[in-house]
């Protein structure tokens, strides 16, 4: 599949070098996704389900699959989408590759760690955000399982990446922000909302997106101590696609490593492929797109050719 190269240049936010935009074709018709699951077998790389401990106390749902051998081998957490809360049942059926999207196993076919991390729901505006004092945070949760993750004796502890869709684009953003050993970071139509110091209307159950605008301190706050390569994919059917575009810039403009790659027909979330979700949104509900298993192939090269993190 051909891209395009797409050279933004705008006054106003002057691109660093090392940030670019491509757009990708790609038609709207459903693939079967068959072919592309359960394709490890579990004899293979057995389910571990873990209860990870977070900053207060609570536990959080990971299920990890590893490749065979010894390691130490690179590894990916990935982190969902809302609502948060999701359940060991849940991630596992995902790790497995049980609801048709192809991406968990294809890392594993790569050779890498697979963990499929949980993170608390909640209050919208207070779950989202880095905690202050004791209190906990899906942030904290977040911090828990990459800790838990780098500590096994099979992982590479500078080849951990993270993969964040939606709700845990906004997560994985903070992750980066207070970790800048992460290897590389992928997020999947990502909601940045919060990472970003957006206000989303009072009494708006369904806000317009497009016209949210980030806090210019609590951008750059955030941004700032980024130094992870980061990957963002969008589609042109999902109503978050300026929200991606707007986190691209704001990286782009404090000089980080960031591409994004825009996919036509693809819906909110269609990186991961068939999740099992209900989506009344979705006239076909959830369908594998070839541009799903092109940002899939996109997404591998990517996190696979950034050079190892220092100690």
């Amino acid at each position: 599949m051909k891209s395009v190269l797409v050279v933004v240049l705008m006054a106003s936010i002057p691109l660093a070098a090392n940030a670019e935009v491509h757009r990708h074709g790609g038609g709207p018709d459903a693939l079967p996704y068959e072919k592309y699951v359960r394709v490890v077998s579990e004899a293979d790389s057995p389910l571990q389900q873990v209860y990870v401990k977070s900053k207060d106390g609570t536990y959080v749902a990971t299920a990890i699959r590893r490749p065979r051998g010894e390691g130490p081998f690179p590894a990916i957490i990935i982190f969902h989408g809302a609502p948060g809360g999701r359940g060991m049942e849940q991630i596992s059926g995902w790790s497995l590759g049980a609801t048709g999207g192809p991406v968990w196993e294809r890392f594993l076919q790569e050779g890498f760690v697979v963990a499929v991390g949980d993170y608390r729901g909640g209050d919208w505006d207070t779950a989202n955000v880095p905690s202050t004092g004791n209190g906990a945070t899906a942030i904290d949760d977040g911090l828990a399982v990459i800790d838990y993750v780098e500590k096994l004796p099979y992982v590479d502890a500078s080849r951990v990446n993270l993969y964040g869709v939606s709700l845990g684009g906004n997560l994985v953003s903070f992750l980066i922000s207070r970790k800048p050993t992460i290897h590389a970071a992928v997020l999947g139509a990502p909601a940045p909302i919060w990472f970003l110091g957006m206000k989303r209307p009072e009494g708006a159950e369904r806000p317009d997106l497009s016209a949210m605008k980030p806090d210019p301190e609590v951008a750059s706050a955030n941004v700032a101590p980024i130094q992870t390569p980061v990957l963002i994919l969008v589609g042109t059917e999902d109503r978050l696609e300026s929200m991606a575009r707007t986190l691209h810039d704001e990286l782009a403009r404090a000089g980080k490593s960031v591409r994004l790659d825009v996919y036509e027909h693809g819906y909110h979330d269609f990186v991961l492929g068939p999740q099992g979700q209900d989506r009344p949104d979705l006239e076909r509900g959830e369908v594998l797109l070839q541009g799903a298993l092109d940002a899939l192939e996109l997404t591998v090269s990517f996190v696979k050719g950034v050079p190892p993190v220092s100690p």
